[in-house]
């Protein structure tokens, strides 16, 4: 188990915010097909800042199951 930041896709609005924010490459891309970010929840490093940076609330840090 692991904790990473998860995207709720309703409240997404696609604004990129948080891939600005995120110190790590590559983690959060944007999905040009929903226009909605997708994080790599394996490469997340937990920092928290996508929360902060996401105006729309839509990020969370969850504890994950490995799989």
């Amino acid at each position: 188990m692991y904790f990473a930041a998860k995207v709720d896709k309703e409240k997404c609005n696609g604004c990129k915010l948080c891939i600005l924010s995120c110190p790590e490459p590559n983690v959060i891309k944007f999905n040009k097909d929903d226009k909605k970010v997708v994080i790599d929840a394996k490469r997340c490093k937990n920092c928290e800042l996508c929360v902060v940076g996401c105006p729309s609330k839509a990020i969370e840090i969850v504890l994950l199951q490995d799989s």
